[in-house]
Parts: structure tokens; sequence; C-alpha cells
């Protein structure tokens, strides 16, 4: 949603009938549901801090993270429903299902709210790699069938996924090699013990700008302001656009009034340059979709994620 829409959203929510006004009338927590400092966390705690400040209501992040974000999950779609809890969601939601047969939960058991914002993927090598243009590392990649390892934060993550599609609309055969975090797996590329990754953009962009590792392309539909020398993956000749993104949702029960609430909040917030320059300072673009946009942008993210990871036969460990 561009920035005009946006704000025509927030001005239809602001005039709304205020049916919601005793709603909040005790703090809400965020439960995130990845450790701190991970992209999540950042937005989650930008938008809590600004909602605070301008609500007067407390908002509390909590962070809950382990077993790929299932744990948080599991909390949040557990919780009471009465909308005093969010879940700061992001792709990795939409993949569970497929991956894991059985869930401790249901998946409708959150409720879209809202996106807060996107980031694309940047594909990226070894400073030292041969290769110095995405034209170069396809064509390397399909006369050496295997010989590029790509690395990722482990079998069913999302890196692994996103790049399972890659391979699958570029063609080309490279090899996974699993490590058990995102920042291991960037530590062997820096090391030159893998050839590529794909992680989004907020892990690679403090060593692309310092130029320790290349950026061969980002997986976005338009150069993001914050790389605006890397080519998209259009651009680079490979039909592919993907993103993670981070969205609030809210165990299913909650009132009307209180989702109206939150959307509110959170399109005031981002309305504000500081929070924009903060999220963009991340590696991300603020974004905001109507309860309805949101929900069925989740939907069409399952589905194309559910047919890549069924189609690749990736199981998680």
């Amino acid at each position: 949603m561009n920035f005009r829409r946006m704000f025509a959203l927030m001005s239809m929510l602001l005039y709304a009938p205020l049916a919601f006004a005793q709603y909040p009338d005790k703090s809400i927590r965020v439960i995130v549901p990845f450790v701190a400092g991970g992209v999540s966390d950042i937005l989650a705690r930008v938008i809590a801090q600004k909602i605070t400040e301008q609500s007067g209501k407390t908002i509390v992040v909590e962070n809950r993270g382990g077993a790929g974000g299932r744990i948080g999950y599991e909390a949040g779609a557990k919780a009471v429903g009465d909308g005093y809890t969010l879940v700061a969601t992001d792709v990795t939601y939409t993949m569970l299902p497929a991956l894991y047969p059985t869930l401790s939960w249901d998946h409708a058991d959150l409720l879209p709210i809202t996106l807060i914002a996107q980031m694309p993927f940047v594909i990226a090598v070894n400073a030292n790699a041969k290769a110095r243009s995405m034209a170069e590392l396809l064509a390397f990649a399909k006369a050496n069938p295997g010989k590029i390892n790509y690395g990722s934060s482990g079998i069913g993550g999302v890196n692994h996924v996103v790049t399972e599609l890659f391979r699958r609309t570029a063609n080309i055969d490279i090899t996974h090699v699993p490590y058990r975090g995102m920042g291991d797996a960037m530590a062997a590329l820096l090391g030159g013990s893998i050839d590529m990754v794909i992680t989004a953009m907020p892990t690679a962009m403090n060593q692309v700008k310092s130029g320790k590792i290349n950026a061969m392309s980002v997986t976005a539909g338009r150069r993001p302001g914050a790389l605006p020398n890397v080519p998209t993956t259009t651009e680079a000749g490979v039909l592919f656009v993907a993103s993670n993104w981070v969205g609030f949702t809210t165990p299913k029960g909650a009132s009307r009034e209180a989702i109206d609430w939150i959307q509110n909040q959170v399109a005031i917030a981002i309305s504000v340059t500081e929070v924009r320059e903060r999220i963009s300072a991340a590696g991300a673009e603020a974004q905001l979709m109507s309860t309805d946009e949101f929900g069925k942008f989740m939907q069409d993210e399952g589905r194309r994620w559910g047919e890549t990871i069924r189609t690749a036969n990736i199981r998680a460990e």
C-alpha cells in the first residue's frame, strides 16, 4: 500500500465512530516469536514505543523465541482473545502448516490486524567470488551444476524455502548447506566456506555497505532506497519477487473495537517521518494494510510458500 492509500485509510480510522473509547484499559503485550535483536523485534519495539508515546497506553514487547518461531506463535495463539495480546507475525507463520503436518494450535487462531513493513531478500556472495553480477553467477551455476553452495538458517528455515523457490525459478542446481542460524550462515559466507546466501535485507545490509559481501540483486519489485545501486532480480533477468514482512495479529475472540484501535494506532505511528526512517534504517519499508487486505495477503503467502515446500519436499527438523 502506498502512503497516499495509507493516509486515506488512517483518516477513515481516525474519524470512525469511537465505539472503542474504553479500550484499552490496561497494558497490551506484543509477543515476538524470536530472540531480541532480529528485525521482527526491532520493528515491534519501534511501533510499540510510538504507540505508547502517542496514546499514553502501555505497550510491552515480550520475546518468546525458540523452535523456529513456534513457541512464540503457540503462546500467542493460545492466549486469551481479549485484544490485549498481539503477535509480531512474519512470513514464517505462513510456512509452518506446510513444514509441520501437526501443530499444537490451529493456524486460524491468530486474526490479522495490519501489516507494518516489508523487506526484500538480498542474494549475496563472498566479496572474493569470481562472479561480479547475477548474470555471471547464473552462468556459472548452469555450467557447473551443484558446485555453488548456499547457506541457510536450517532445513525448513525461511532462507531455505525462499532459496528453493529462487532455484526453481532460475532453473539452476545449487547445493544447500544448513546452519544452526543465519548468523552462522553469514559467518560462513564471510569466511568463504559457502558461496552465497539469500537473506532478508536487514541481515545483509551492513556487510554489503562495508564491502564485506557483494549483493548480486534484491528480490523486490523496485530497488530499495537503502541499496539503490543493487539491481532487482527482475532487472538481473530472473522474474522473482519475494519479501519477508512483519505485521500484527491477535488471538481470535478479540473485539472489532480492539482490532480497529490497534490498526488506527499503527497507522498514526507509521505516518510519522521519524518512525518511517527508523524502519528504513532496519532495511524495511513501512506499509499499512486493512484487516481484510492483510488477511488475504497472509493467505496468498501461505499458498505460495506451501506449494514451494511441498514441491521441494522440505521437512523441518
